[in-house]
């Protein structure tokens, strides 16, 4: 079927050729490889945005489980978060005594979820860090010295400052420490 002379031309063509090197179709960044960290679904949108969504007649509460979201990304300024759940209690004085209280569950359960923080890329591997803590007294007294949860997974000694997009160590700034006012 294939000649002899098919078969030295083509060994001749193999050893000619150059080395071909290969490699996996990896993301990069500065010619390293950026690993991929998978998102936790499950924390992604807390629970508590269903139960403001459904807390109230009418548009108001949709309209405010909306807005809850984006105080939870890690870009947002530091007190956001408590601001809403302020927000929150604020617009819950228009209803009635059992949805008030309900929307002020609401809000304090909204004001301990965890805030997404992205993990630090720079070291080797990535670190995990903890989002920095609002530094200025809710407006509610119901809110009165709670926080956000942070993930028990991160460091405990490196924050990260939506301010300057970086990471802090736990003492250099006073959001690295709950508000004590």
């Amino acid at each position: 079927m294939f000649s002899k002379t098919f078969f030295y031309v083509a060994l001749i063509v193999l050893a000619a050729s150059e080395q071909v090197l290969c490699r996996e179709k990896w993301f990069e960044r500065h010619n390293r490889a950026v690993l991929l960290h998978p998102r936790r679904f499950g924390q992604e949108q807390p629970a508590v945005l269903q139960k403001l969504t459904a807390a109230c007649p009418g548009d108001v509460c949709g309209s405010l489980a909306g807005q809850a979201v984006t105080p939870l990304l890690a870009a947002q300024p530091e007190c956001s978060q408590q601001d809403l759940a302020d927000v929150i209690i604020d617009t819950s004085k228009q209803f009635d005594a059992a949805t008030q209280a309900n929307m002020v569950a609401i809000a304090i359960e909204y004001r301990q979820a965890e805030k997404n923080t992205p993990p630090d890329f720079t070291t080797n591997p990535p670190s995990l860090r903890n989002s920095v803590f609002c530094q200025k007294a809710p407006k509610n007294p119901e809110l009165n010295g709670l926080v956000q949860a942070q993930d028990p997974a991160n460091d405990p000694d490196l924050f990260f400052d939506p301010a300057t997009k970086s990471t802090v160590r736990r003492g250099d700034q006073a959001n690295t420490a709950p508000f004590a006012g």
